[in-house]
C-alpha cells in the first residue's frame, strides 16, 4: 500500500515522493531512503515495497532536480542541498500517521546517496540505525579510476567554462550520464552493463541520462569518508558489490574497515548496477533484516493503531 506525497524543503522546493506502509498498520519506527547520482525515486521503489512488507514504514522520494520533484538547476547533483533535504525529508515523515517519531528512524542510500545516508546518520539525532549499498565513499580516491588525466583536464576545463556560463545568465552545461555510444564522454563509463540506458528508460520514463557539469564537480570532490566515523555508535550496514568499478568496492571495503562499531559488512558476486535486480534479494534481505535487528520496537513498546478514516497528505 502506497500513497503519493509532496512536501517542502526549507527552501520551500517542492519534492514528490510515496510513503509505503501495511493498511492498517499501527505507527512505527520507519525508514527515509533516496535514489542515487542521476537516478529517479521509481528505480528503488521495490526496496521500499520490500522494507514495507517487514512492518516498515517507508518514505522514497525524488531529490530535487530529479523526476517529479522541483527544483533548478534541473539534472544536479548537489549534496550539500540533498543532505538538507534529507532533513527536511525526515521532519516530514516525522509529522505522518504512519511513523512512530518517537522510535526513531533507519536511513538507507544507494551508490551517491549511500554517502549521504552515512553523512545524515552521523549527523542527525532523529537517526537510529544506517544502511549504506554500494556507497561513493570518496570522491577524490574514485575519480583517479573513473576518468583518466585527459577526462580530468577536460572536466576541468568544461566546469570553468560552466562558471562563466552561469554567471552570463546561461544554462548549465550538462553532460551524459552514461555513454550513448562508445567513448563517448560520460559520468560512467566502467561497468556498464549493456542496454542500461535502454532499460533505464523503459522503467522511468520521467529519468533522463543526463547530469550538469557541476554534478560532477561534486562528484569528485565529494568526501562521506570523513563523516563515516561519526556514524558510530548507531549501527551501520554497509553493502558491497565484488565487483563494483563505479564506487569501487576496495575503495569502500577500506573505509569500512576503518569505522568503529557497531558495523556489518555484507558483500555480493556482482558489479553496481546488478544490485538493483539480480542481486536483490542478496541487498535487500539483509539491509531489511538490519533495520529489523535495530529499529523495530519491542512487542511491550507497540504503539497504538492508526485512527481509522485518517485522510492522506
Amino acid at each position: 500500500m502506497w500513497r503519493d506525497v509532496r512536501f517542502r524543503t526549507e527552501d520551500q522546493i517542492e519534492l514528490v515522493g510515496r510513503i509505503y506502509a501495511a493498511e492498517g498498520a499501527r505507527p512505527a519506527p520507519g525508514i527515509v531512503m533516496c535514489h542515487g547520482f542521476g537516478g529517479v525515486q521509481s528505480q528503488i521503489e521495490h526496496y521500499a515495497e520490500f522494507f514495507a512488507d517487514g512492518g516498515f514504514p517507508v518514505l522514497v522520494y525524488d531529490h530535487r532536480g530529479f523526476g517529479f520533484s522541483a527544483g533548478s538547476p534541473r539534472q544536479e547533483v548537489d549534496p550539500y542541498l540533498q543532505i538538507s533535504d534529507w532533513r527536511s525529508a525526515l521532519t516530514y515523515a516525522a509529522d505522518q500517521p504512519e511513523f512512530d517519531a518517537a522510535a526513531g528512524f533507519g536511513v538507507w542510500g544507494s551508490s551517491f546517496a549511500g554517502g549521504l545516508a552515512m553523512v545524515v546518520a552521523a549527523n542527525d539525532p532523529r537517526v537510529r540505525c544506517v544502511v549504506a549499498q554500494i556507497p561513493n565513499v570518496s570522491g577524490h580516491r574514485n575519480s583517479l579510476r573513473l576518468f583518466t588525466d585527459d577526462q580530468r583536464d577536460e572536466l576541468r576545463r568544461l566546469a570553468a567554462a560552466d562558471r562563466a556560463g552561469r554567471l552570463r545568465g546561461e544554462p548549465p552545461m550538462t553532460v551524459p550520464l552514461f555513454p550513448a555510444a562508445p567513448g563517448a564522454f560520460a559520468a560512467f563509463t566502467l561497468g556498464i552493463p549493456a542496454g542500461l540506458i535502454e532499460r533505464a528508460a523503459e522503467a522511468s520514463p520521467i529519468w533522463r541520462n543526463e547530469v550538469t557539469i557541476r554534478s560532477l564537480e561534486h562528484l569528485i570532490e565529494f568526501e562521506p569518508a570523513g563523516w563515516a566515523p561519526y556514524v558510530s555508535p548507531k549501527p551501520l550496514l554497509m553493502i558491497v558489490g565484488e565487483e563494483d568499478v563505479c564506487a569501487f568496492a576496495d575503495v569502500q571495503l577500506d573505509v569500512f574497515a576503518g569505522l568503529p562499531e557497531p558495523k556489518r559488512l555484507v558483500t555480493y558476486p556482482g558489479g553496481h548496477f546488478e544490485a538493483y535486480g539480480r542481486f536483490f534479494q542478496e541487498t535487500a534481505g539483509p539491509a531489511r533484516a538490519w533495520f529489523q535487528d535495530h529499529l523495530q520496537p519491542r512487542a511491550a513498546d507497540a504503539p497504538k493503531p492508526v485512527a481509522a478514516g485518517q485522510p492522506p497528505a
